[in-house]
């Protein structure tokens, strides 16, 4: 395998990761606002948009366990609520 070979190589490998990586956000984004819609119905916009712009698979794994055990919108620490 040549130099070039390898690069391009290394660049799919790198784009399938982050192909993977960005999916496994957006179905953790999605999962997050199902649950939201299913428990409270009425979810302001804001907080649709906050959810979808968080990228950080650990939060939104925390925003999921509140959302299962929270009574009001307000039990959901969103980061950019505080």
């Amino acid at each position: 395998m040549t130099g070039a070979e390898a690069l391009i190589q290394q660049g799919i490998k790198q784009g399938i990761e982050q192909g993977i990586k960005q999916g496994v956000i957006r179905a953790k984004q999605a999962a997050v606002l199902k649950l939201l819609w299913h428990q409270f119905t009425d979810v302001p916009q804001s907080v649709v948009n906050e959810i979808s712009e968080i990228e950080d698979v650990r939060l939104l794994d925390i925003l999921f366990e509140q959302a299962l055990n929270a009574t009001t919108l307000s039990d959901i620490e969103l980061p950019n609520s505080a």
